[in-house]
């Protein structure tokens, strides 16, 4: 009898522990069943703080089942949830380590991506120095990659990780905070503050300076940013400080949107200052008294 509850017990902690697998969930798992990208969230919930976009195709590590239906896993550094249901299992080996962005380093022109993971096996493309390879994972001497649509190997002591200011240049906004980033005098977490930038602001980038912070401009003043708060966007849209209406006989117009036909909110006086300033073409969107709409950019200058 001893012996049969023996077995029944061992039977039962094996059934404790075999969910993670039953449900699907291996060590490494693939991104799919999306149009593009999946949120890896703060917390098992779809209403939970995004911390990072994961692209399709790309691999997520330290995959183990969670509540809600999601799954924690890392990426990229950070660890987090995604949605069973927008992960499979892979072919990948579960001892294989998912990397950041990958740049090319430590050569003269080019390093060459192969077929395989072997010096001999066909090269696929020349990579040239400082070029950046996405969906990286390390294997063994290795880093399989992609480069321009190809996917394939390099060796990974010619890759370093790419660093987020690598590639920023031109319009960014400001994300993965709580409500603003430091704006410093120098590429350095101890330099002065020159202002608070608020989550969601937009800054002209002016590209990776030391220590994995961008150079920016942000409403006149010019400083660093840390990369990882900046992504880079195509909007058109740039943050300006306050401003003041000038240039017209009484007020001008606050309008619902971008057009001069759309429904005016209020009469914003000659003089008078507006805040929240965005630019995008010849509007501002701007806040004045409360309501927040469009001016024509011509009516306004820097308070």
């Amino acid at each position: 009898m001893k012996k049969f509850l023996c077995v029944l017990l061992c039977l039962s902690l094996l059934i404790c522990v075999v969910p993670a697998f039953a449900t699907g969930v291996s060590a490494v798992m693939q991104v799919y069943n999306c149009n593009s990208y999946v949120s890896l969230r703060v917390n098992p919930d779809t209403a939970s703080a995004r911390l990072v976009k994961v692209q399709l195709g790309e691999l997520v590590t330290d995959c183990e089942s969670a509540s809600n239906g999601f799954v924690k896993c890392s990426f990229d550094g950070q660890t987090g949830y995604i949605l069973a249901k927008y992960l499979k299992t892979t072919s990948e080996s579960p001892y294989a380590k998912v990397l950041p962005n990958q740049k090319v380093t430590k050569c003269t022109s080019w390093v060459s991506l192969r077929a395989y993971p072997d010096t001999s096996s066909e090269r696929l493309a020349k990579v040239p120095l400082g070029a950046t390879v996405k969906s990286c994972v390390l294997e063994g001497s290795f880093v399989k990659c992609t480069y321009n649509g190809k996917t394939g190997y390099i060796l990974s002591k010619y890759l370093k990780n790419a660093s987020a200011a690598d590639d920023l240049s031109g319009e960014a906004r400001v994300v993965n905070c709580y409500t603003w980033v430091s704006l410093r005098e120098t590429p350095d977490t101890s330099a002065k503050r020159l202002d608070k930038v608020p989550l969601g602001a937009y800054v002209i980038a002016k590209g990776g300076a030391s220590n994995g912070f961008v150079k920016v401009e942000y409403k006149g003043k010019t400083g660093y940013i840390l990369g990882t708060y900046l992504k880079k966007t195509n909007t058109g849209n740039v943050s300006l400080p306050d401003q003041r209406v000038a240039g017209c006989e009484y007020w001008v117009s606050l309008r619902l949107s971008p057009s001069t036909s759309a429904t005016r909110l209020a009469k914003v006086p000659l003089g008078a200052k507006v805040t929240n300033c965005v630019k995008n073409g010849s509007f501002v969107k701007c806040t004045y008294n409360g309501q927040t709409g469009y001016i024509l950019a011509k009516y306004l200058i820097n308070a």
